[in-house]
């Protein structure tokens, strides 16, 4: 499936070449906007896989890329023809995956595009491994606050109050963190 490209751009000789390059080399072009509000209505509904914005995008290019980074919908590449002093203040803004130089050439476009997805994906997957640690974590805090207060107001040892723990998760079916909820709930008014 070819990848999907919006782009985002108000300059018309810069824009006509871009998308020939991006067509020659079998990504879809999706959307082209040329005003930031509008890119961000599109890149919403269209969900792309990647996303060019120029650097002179009027309503903003750089809060366009924080806009897009926000709502994780996909990597965002700036176009620009900047000095290496103003490059480097795009490559420190949030969400920005990459930078494409102009005057554009193919064999600079196409590995940008690649690596600000592969980048953007490993974002994401350790996002959402983050995610299901802290929630982890919470769930063993849960357990452990349920143990402590079953060793503390029922004169239970660790593996008692573990026991007791699973033994009602069992009985009632119902998952070990919510009976600790439970048994927390109980015991800390006491």
């Amino acid at each position: 499936m070819a990848t999907r490209v919006l782009v985002a751009n108000a300059e018309k000789s810069y824009h006509n070449q871009l998308i020939e390059i991006l067509q020659r080399s079998s990504y879809l072009v999706v959307a082209e906007q040329n005003e930031a509000k509008g890119a961000l209505q599109a890149a919403l509904q269209i969900d792309p896989d990647v996303i060019i914005i120029d650097d002179n995008l009027p309503g903003g290019s750089l809060s366009l890329a924080r806009d897009i980074y926000d709502h994780h919908i996909a990597p965002v590449l700036i176009a620009t023809s900047y000095s290496e002093e103003d490059m480097m203040e795009i490559a420190k803004a949030a969400g920005v995956f990459g930078m494409i130089l102009k005057p554009i050439h193919e064999t600079g476009i196409l590995p940008a595009i690649e690596t600000a997805i592969n980048t953007f994906n490993n974002v994401k997957t350790l996002e959402r491994e983050i995610k299901k640690l802290k929630h982890e974590i919470e769930q063993r805090k849960l357990l452990e606050r349920a143990k402590g207060l079953l060793m503390d107001k029922k004169g239970f040892s660790e593996g008692e109050a573990f026991r007791y723990l699973q033994k009602a998760s069992m009985d009632k079916c119902i998952p070990i963190t919510k009976v600790a909820k439970n048994v927390i709930a109980k015991l800390q008014v006491r």
